[in-house]
């Protein structure tokens, strides 16, 4: 991790956010805060922010910080998090769950530079190495991504995936059985799932290879994909992506 670094806090109570706040930004090894209430929020900044340290809080309504920090582990490139809690008997699960330290509130500064000091001297390198040996084997959530439906963060199974396309500022994710907004840019979603048989075919659009059921020859040398249980969403493929398909598909 690169000093300073940029620390994001997600609390659900806006005083506590804003003295552990104030504190950080005290230290110079901090050269900004970022603040969300939720899950949802911080899944957000996640995405859209460059993000070095979070320090989470425990217990927050809807997903608590433990089942966040489980979704957070799950990212291609996971943030280290700090809990910070009042409450001494989440310790034990929160170090399981490979968290690289745990603040008790009302947080002491001595004890908050120990961690932004041991952060510090915490290569990318050390930090990745000590999530792959303290953390389950994470190759089995391969086969699983997160995304937000109705306020909801939910873990969809990839081979469910039938489309993923641009809609608007945001990534959609489209099974037979619904359509879900993506936690990853279209580009991190391409790198991920091009190993399981995706593939871009279009500046907007990556298709399941699986889910293909016909090719119609379009103009100009592109096509359109028809994809299982998706009647009304015909796939374009540009002529950019035209030659890769033809040859994954054999055609």
């Amino acid at each position: 991790m690169e000093i300073p670094c940029r620390a994001l806090v997600v609390d659900d109570e806006a005083p506590a956010r804003g003295e552990l706040k104030y504190l950080l930004k005290q230290s110079p090894r901090v050269k900004e805060v970022l603040e969300a209430e939720g899950a949802s929020q911080c899944m957000d900044l996640l995405a859209e922010q460059q993000i070095d340290v979070l320090f989470l809080d425990i217990r927050m309504p809807g997903m608590d910080g433990l089942q966040l920090s489980q979704v957070i582990s799950q990212l291609p490139s996971p943030v280290p998090v700090v809990f910070v809690t009042a409450y001494e008997e989440h310790a034990v699960e929160a170090f399981q769950l490979a968290a690289f330290d745990y603040l008790l509130k009302p947080v002491r500064v001595d004890r908050l530079n120990l961690t932004l000091e041991r952060l510090a001297l915490s290569s990318r390198d050390s930090a990745a190495r000590l999530k792959r040996e303290s953390a389950p084997d994470s190759s089995a959530l391969e086969d699983r991504l997160a995304v937000t439906h109705r306020g909801q963060i939910l873990l969809l199974p990839v081979e469910d995936i039938r489309v993923v396309e641009v809609d608007g500022d945001r990534v959609a994710v489209v099974t037979h059985e619904g359509r879900y907004i993506a936690r990853l840019r279209l580009h991190d979603l391409e790198e991920r799932l091009s190993r399981q048989g995706f593939m871009r075919v279009h500046r907007h659009y990556i298709v399941n290879l699986r889910h293909v059921t016909a090719v119609d020859c379009f103009f100009n040398s592109t096509y359109l994909l028809r994809i299982q249980g998706l009647t009304d969403l015909p796939v374009p493929v540009s002529r950019r992506h035209g030659p890769q398909l033809r040859l994954a598909l054999g055609l």
